[in-house]
């Protein structure tokens, strides 16, 4: 029944007035909640460049005394093709930006290895073989919306070398990491990075005949 009629099922004025606000102030707050999501969602990425710097981690050292845990110095040497940190992409949209590295990732490389070595009990200085160390790769990805996923992953190859400079050990070694926050931040990407170098770092002194080669591998 129209509106100003008596007793359209059962629903006066009064009623019906109530439904009629109640569905438009419904509507009100559906559209201001989408007005102020679409207003949160990031519409343009821009480059990035990252200044490289190693911090260890948070948890713990591990309680570890090595046999053989003497190692000479720490030798890392940058052979990328591809010099290019990372990549930006914004979620749905055709749009990506470059990230770039600021400093020279080898030190930061070097930084890191031997904050882990010492953190793993080894000791890095005087008698003992080379660690040769090269940069193989080192990739990131950043997928922006309201906020960003971050990935990091770092290729090594790493060997050890006698004071004589004959190789006895090498090794491929892989580090990934992870991060969620806002949008084209330093140290979100520090954090992914050095995460990923973390790992890189812990295969190298987990694999099997590591330490063992550093006994037979010092003269």
């Amino acid at each position: 029944m129209p509106l100003c009629g008596g007793r359209g099922n059962g629903v006066g004025i009064a009623g019906r007035i109530g439904l009629v606000y109640y569905h438009v102030m419904k509507l009100r707050l559906t559209s201001s909640l989408l007005l102020v999501l679409s207003g949160c969602a990031i519409t343009s990425i821009g480059p990035v460049s990252v200044p490289l710097a190693y911090a260890p981690p948070e948890d713990p050292a591990p309680l570890r005394t090595p046999n053989c845990g003497a190692i000479a110095r720490v030798d890392v040497q940058d052979v990328r093709t591809d010099t290019q940190l990372g990549v930006r992409t914004l979620e749905g949209k055709p749009m990506t930006a470059p990230v770039t590295s600021s400093n020279d990732p080898a030190a930061w490389v070097h930084d890191g290895l031997i904050a882990n070595l010492q953190r793993d009990g080894f000791v890095v200085g005087g008698k003992g073989p080379t660690l040769r160390i090269e940069l193989r790769g080192l990739k990131t990805s950043e997928n922006v919306w309201h906020r960003a996923g971050y990935d990091a992953r770092i290729d090594l190859g790493a060997a050890l070398k006698t004071p004589a400079g004959r190789v006895c050990w090498s090794a491929s070694l892989v580090g990934k990491g992870g991060n969620y926050g806002y949008a084209g931040s330093i140290e979100n990407y520090r954090e992914t990075l050095n995460e990923a170098l973390n790992h890189a770092a812990q295969s190298l002194v987990d694999a099997p005949t590591f330490e063992t080669t550093l006994c037979q591998c010092a003269d």
